[in-house]
């Protein structure tokens, strides 16, 4: 482990925790890539940086060339993947068995984001916004601030 990534514990706690993004993103066209990205903020929190990104890519590709899978990210401090998600025909584990098709990538204090896990659910619209949908659900993202406003109070309408 990198001495400034964080602790398996402290990165499972980021996941588990209740976030929010404050809108959907619109898809960004790129050079090389199409790419939707994200600020995440604490419900607990709202409105102060957590320093979490979601980001989901899908690369480009020449014509006459299949176009590769997409994948997404939660990004810690544009530095650290704590959670991923991607396709291989087979990916290696250094933890444990390879894995097939769609796999989840978690964090961990010996071997950081390279420890694999089947993705479950296995992803059903395999597109760049499914990816984020995906990601949202599985990582505890909601889309919106939450009911108490930036501040934490009730807001009357």
């Amino acid at each position: 482990m990198r001495p400034d990534g964080p602790t398996q514990a402290e990165a499972d706690y980021l996941v588990k925790e209740k976030k929010y993004i404050r809108a959907m993103p619109d898809i960004i066209e790129g050079q090389r890539e199409f790419r939707i990205r994200a600020n995440v903020f604490r419900v607990s929190a709202p409105g102060r940086p957590t320093g979490l990104v979601l980001v989901a890519t899908a690369k480009k590709s020449p014509p006459g060339i299949p176009r590769p899978w997409p994948s997404s990210a939660l990004e810690l401090n544009g530095r650290f993947r704590v959670r991923g998600l991607n396709y291989a025909i087979l990916h290696d584990c250094p933890s444990g068995p390879s894995v097939e098709g769609w796999h989840e990538h978690i964090w961990t204090n010996r071997y950081e984001d390279h420890v694999v896990i089947k993705a479950t659910p296995r992803p059903r619209d395999t597109s760049i916004r499914g990816m984020f949908d995906w990601s949202l659900k599985k990582w505890n993202i909601k889309v919106g601030e939450p009911k108490g406003g930036r501040n934490g109070q009730r807001q009357d309408n």
